[in-house]
């Protein structure tokens, strides 16, 4: 039987993730290999295996090249720039890049105020989900039965909170 503070642990492990903060961006361009260890540097503890990259200079081309982020101008990325690439890391963890590309791909959004939204949001989801998740969650993971259930319980609210950002992104009006 799995000690209940084993539980505890991994639950706020989860919620004790780093960002990169607005302020840790800097005023100035940057070029790609400073971008790449931006996020490195910035969010090294999201990684699930310490090999994961968590952002490559081929990823990065690819959304440019996709329409995600908006095309660089010589060989520097702008703040706003890497403002839409931490809002496109963020989405790209649970929707499809098409869907990524209906959020992002838009000259019209301040990606900057949006990612700042998010990290206000953040502050207030782990102050509000880890006691939700200690009173419904079996405290007896090491059971197999018992971890199933619970990661298709948790699996299935991911599912439901992808078919609301879903919803809202079918109700945007194309872009002119």
């Amino acid at each position: 039987m799995i000690d209940v503070s084993d539980l505890d642990q991994k639950i706020d492990a989860v919620f004790a993730d780093r960002d990169i903060l607005p302020a840790d961006v800097p005023h100035l361009d940057l070029y790609m290999d400073q971008v790449l260890s931006l996020f490195e540097q910035g969010l090294s503890a999201m990684r699930r295996d310490p090999a994961d990259k968590l952002l490559t200079k081929t990823m990065v081309n690819n959304y440019v090249k996709e329409g995600l982020v908006t095309p660089v101008r010589g060989k520097k990325y702008t703040r706003e720039q890497i403002m839409q690439l931490l809002c496109v890391y963020h989405l790209k963890q649970t929707l499809h890049l098409g869907d990524v590309k209906a959020l992002t791909g838009r000259s019209d959004t301040d990606f900057e105020a949006c990612y700042t939204r998010l990290l206000a949001s953040k502050a207030r989801m782990r102050e509000a989900i880890p006691p939700l998740l200690r009173e419904y969650l079996p405290a007896d993971t090491d059971d197999p039965n018992e971890r199933l259930s619970l990661c298709l319980a948790l699996s299935e609210i991911s599912v439901y909170l992808r078919r609301l950002c879903e919803s809202l992104i079918d109700d945007i009006p194309e872009q002119i």
